[in-house]
């Protein structure tokens, strides 16, 4: 009984992973959500200043909206140009980023902040050709205070001096302040919503947050949108800030996970 119980356990396991991995772009994804990626890279490109390092932040309005998969898929459609692309995911309450990858994750941004590590050690190189990750680390009890510390300000300058481009992988604004906290640090910020999940007053919501702090809002992603309503299959058409929908949301706001 033992061992069948460990085996099931394994086996979930290995399910998980696998699921995992098929949501990030692979050679097997289909042509169309490929092209809506590509999409989402040009009008990025397009909408920051030229010259230098350009750090983009992704949020969302609340949990399960897909906004590691469509910052990792970002990342990856970015790196595919020859660009260095580094992710960091300073979702250090409930992270995503090694999950998605199938790593564990214990050495990253929260080893760095309280000194544990060098930026150098903590960077991971991925599977995915010019693309690097320094994962969320250790979950440490104050998160906004390490994200918000003159630390955090100097390993982004760092990480600036070696890549082209930074993402941000945030918990959902409406939750917690840490994305607010770092939007000063990026020179733009994407919005990711989903249909039939995302609530227009809840997405609205965290528009104004981002504003009052003065963040660039850049666009939204309205993603999960269907072949039938957008021609992009899994994923939808990049969206520009401005255009709201209402949908049905539900979720639990005492916990988030992507």
């Amino acid at each position: 009984m033992f061992n069948r119980k460990k085996v099931n356990v394994e086996e979930q396991k290995k399910m998980a992973l696998e699921l995992n991995r098929k949501r990030l772009l692979n050679e097997k994804t289909r042509f169309d959500v490929k092209e809506a990626y590509k999409e989402l890279r040009t009008n990025i490109m397009f909408s920051l200043p030229g010259g230098g390092c350009k750090k983009i932040l992704l949020t969302s309005s609340v949990a399960s909206e897909g906004k590691s998969t469509t910052n990792m898929n970002l990342a990856i459609t970015v790196a595919e140009t020859g660009a260095k692309v580094v992710l960091v995911d300073c979702d250090m309450r409930r992270p995503n980023v090694a999950r998605l990858l199938g790593e564990k994750g214990d050495i990253g941004l929260s080893n760095v902040l309280v000194n544990d590590c060098t930026v150098k050690s903590a960077v991971h190189k991925t599977k995915y050709n010019n693309l690097d990750v320094l994962y969320a680390g250790k979950i440490p009890p104050n998160p906004a205070e390490l994200l918000s510390s003159d630390k955090m300000k100097e390993l982004v300058n760092t990480l600036s001096a070696e890549y082209d481009y930074i993402f941000f992988d945030t918990p959902p604004i409406n939750l917690v302040t840490d994305a607010a906290l770092i939007s000063s640090l990026a020179d733009g910020v994407v919005l990711v919503s989903r249909q039939f999940v995302t609530e227009r007053k809840l997405l609205l919501q965290a528009v104004e947050k981002l504003k009052f702090v003065n963040a660039k809002i850049i666009g939204v992603v309205l993603n999960d949108v269907g072949m039938l309503k957008s021609g992009y299959g899994a994923y939808g058409k990049y969206k520009r800030y401005g255009g709201y929908y209402k949908y049905k949301y539900s979720a639990d706001y005492g916990r988030y996970s992507d």
